[in-house]
C-alpha cells in the first residue's frame, strides 16, 4: 500500500511539473492577424496555431488553439466586452482582465490558485509584454522587429505550476493588443 501511494504521488507530481517552454509565435499570413504559428522548445517539427473561430472582420471574440496534442480556447467572457477573457484548456479555466476598465496594457490572469499581473512595457507602441513574479518566474514577449507585430519572440522562464492554457492568454493578450484591426 505504501509503494502504491508513492507511485500515485509520484504520477502527479510529475503531471503537475511538466509544462510546455513557448519559444515564438508568428502570422501566418502577412497581411491577416487571424491566424498564427506557435513554437515551442518540445516540438521538433511540427507546430502549433492560435486561430480566430470564426474569421469575419471585426469578430475577434473567439479563438482556438493547439500545440502538440494539447488544445484549447480563449473567448471573451461576455459577448463584445474585450476586457474580459477566459481561456479553456487542459480541464483548466484561466480568468484574464484588465486592472483598469478600458487600460488594456495591464491585466490580472489568475487560475483562481494564483494570479500574474501580464503588463506592457512598451506604452508607444505595444510591441514588449512582460510578468515579472518573484514566485512564479518572468515570461517576456516581444516582437522581433520594431513596428512588425507578425512575429514575436518568447523568454518562457515561468515556474511549471503556470499552465499551457495560461500561457497562452499571456501570449494572446499581448498579440490582441498589439496588432492592427
Amino acid at each position: 500500500m505504501k509503494y502504491l501511494f508513492l507511485f500515485f504521488c509520484f504520477i502527479l507530481n510529475a503531471e503537475r511539473t511538466y509544462s510546455q517552454t513557448l519559444t515564438g509565435i508568428s502570422a501566418r499570413f502577412n497581411d491577416a492577424f487571424v491566424d498564427w504559428d506557435i513554437f515551442a522548445d518540445s516540438l521538433e517539427s511540427d507546430k502549433g496555431n492560435l486561430q480566430m473561430t470564426w474569421q469575419q472582420p471585426d469578430n475577434w471574440t473567439n479563438w482556438n488553439y493547439r500545440l502538440g496534442e494539447k488544445t484549447g480556447t480563449i473567448k471573451t467572457k461576455w459577448s463584445r466586452d474585450l476586457d474580459r477573457w477566459e481561456t479553456r484548456g487542459e480541464n483548466k479555466i484561466i480568468g484574464a482582465e484588465t486592472i483598469f476598465t478600458g487600460d488594456k496594457r495591464q491585466w490580472r490572469v489568475t487560475n483562481n490558485d494564483f494570479s500574474l499581473e501580464f503588463t506592457c512595457t512598451d506604452y508607444q507602441n505595444g510591441e514588449q509584454w512582460t510578468v515579472e513574479d518573484s514566485r512564479r518566474g518572468r515570461f517576456l514577449i516581444y516582437t522581433e522587429r520594431q513596428r512588425d507585430p507578425r512575429d514575436w519572440l518568447i523568454e518562457d522562464e515561468l515556474d511549471p505550476s503556470v499552465s499551457l492554457p495560461m500561457k497562452m492568454t499571456l501570449v494572446f493578450l499581448a498579440i490582441l493588443n498589439t496588432v492592427p484591426k
